[in-house]
């Protein structure tokens, strides 16, 4: 595959679908390791309904003419502020083209595309595992807001795992 310093954006056809229902796998597979959706006829449902909503801009990344990414963002709204703003559902570049700069080329046109529809800012997330997606969110400026922990229900218990020490205290006593 060629590695044109240009990526276009356009938005998916039903054509595009089962490629990029195999990259929704993929990214479900990289980003929930012990239990990923691989379920390509779920991600082809989500997928034409993405085409149809005016919310929803799923859009493939293209150099050269082949499909070297997948980006969707979707419109949301705060319900207190009313701030309407990108949320980048999925991100993905084809595995020959990983660092070959398209990363870089897609989220500048999402940026941009992001920008021009009025947007006030664009959120990303990702996996806690997944190093290049937050390298990438960096690199471009995003600042981290949340952290979601996950606990196992189903593992048993482990008991608390305390991050300090409560026992007795150290240093001087008063009386």
């Amino acid at each position: 595959m060629s590695s044109s310093n240009t990526v276009a954006l356009r938005r998916i056809t039903t054509a595009d679908i089962p490629i990029i229902a195999e990259f929704e796998r993929e990214i479900a597979e990289i980003s929930f390791p012990d239990n990923p959706v691989t379920d390509v006829e779920f991600y082809s449902k989500k997928l034409r309904s993405a085409i149809q909503d005016r919310k929803s801009w799923p859009m493939v990344a293209e150099s050269d003419g082949a499909i070297v990414g997948w980006v969707w963002f979707v419109s949301r709204e705060n319900f207190v502020t009313r701030d309407v703003y990108a949320d980048l559902r999925s991100f993905y570049v084809v595995a020959d083209r990983r660092g070959s700069g398209a990363a870089f080329l897609i989220m500048h046109q999402v940026i941009e595309e992001s920008r021009e529809l009025g947007f006030s800012r664009l959120v990303g997330r990702t996996a806690a595992t997944n190093r290049a997606m937050q390298a990438l969110y960096l690199l471009y400026g995003y600042e981290p807001q949340h952290v979601v922990y996950e606990l196992d229900l189903a593992a048993g218990d482990r008991g608390a795992r305390p991050l300090v020490d409560f026992g007795r205290p150290s240093g001087p006593r008063r009386a």
